[in-house]
């Protein structure tokens, strides 16, 4: 049966917003902690949450989910100045040697539902394909789910790039998914983007 791994790519710093992003709290909880969250409500087999700039902080939120219901790693990323594609392959060198295909989760997504995860990975599982893309109306999103056979394309990338170099090169067995999920496409870059966030208008100005 094949099997499927998420990793959470929340190494980065916060360059246009002047505090740790991924400890906003959204309702009273961080935003990491939400990711984490619906990562394990998912039906992903196990959680990888790559970190990496202010890694003790952040790593307090998180390490109370080890050990829960599926399982849990952390990995630290001391490249994660050089970009998003040093998380990536650190999130993979943690990936179970039986996972099929991955699913590479944005921190700054906190309102990415639980279903969105699952629909990919169905996806994925009843089609001839190796990367799934969600859209929200006709805009490409994330998360992404990667198969296997790419892995060690991902490997061979550098800089501050995640899978879109793949998804070119493989454009015909790329297949979209469209979703009514607006967390596709609703990442937290500034604090505009967080004030809207926490008083429920994202999106609607």
């Amino acid at each position: 049966m094949q099997t499927y791994s998420g990793i959470i790519l929340a190494a980065g710093e916060s360059r246009r917003i002047p505090t740790c992003k991924q400890l906003l709290k959204i309702h009273g909880k961080a935003m990491i902690e939400i990711v984490v969250e619906k990562a394990i409500k998912s039906r992903l087999d196990e959680v990888i949450v790559v970190l990496g700039h202010e890694f003790k902080t952040i790593q307090g939120y998180v390490k109370k989910y080890v050990g829960l219901a599926k399982p849990l790693k952390i990995v630290y990323n001391p490249d994660f100045k050089n970009g998003l594609s040093t998380s990536l392959k650190a999130g993979l060198k943690a990936v179970s040697s039986e996972s099929g295909a991955v699913i590479f989760i944005l921190a700054d997504q906190p309102l990415i539902q639980v279903k969105t995860i699952n629909q990919l990975m169905e996806v994925h599982s009843s089609m001839d394909c190796l990367i799934v893309v969600p859209t929200y109306r006709g805009r490409r999103g994330n998360p992404v789910l990667v198969d296997r056979k790419l892995f060690g394309e991902i490997f061979k990338l550098e800089g501050d790039i995640g899978a879109r170099p793949l998804i070119k090169r493989y454009v015909d067995r790329v297949v979209y998914v469209a979703t009514d999920d607006l967390g596709v496409i609703a990442d937290i870059d500034t604090i505009e983007d967080y004030s809207a966030l926490v008083a429920g208008k994202f999106g609607k100005r």
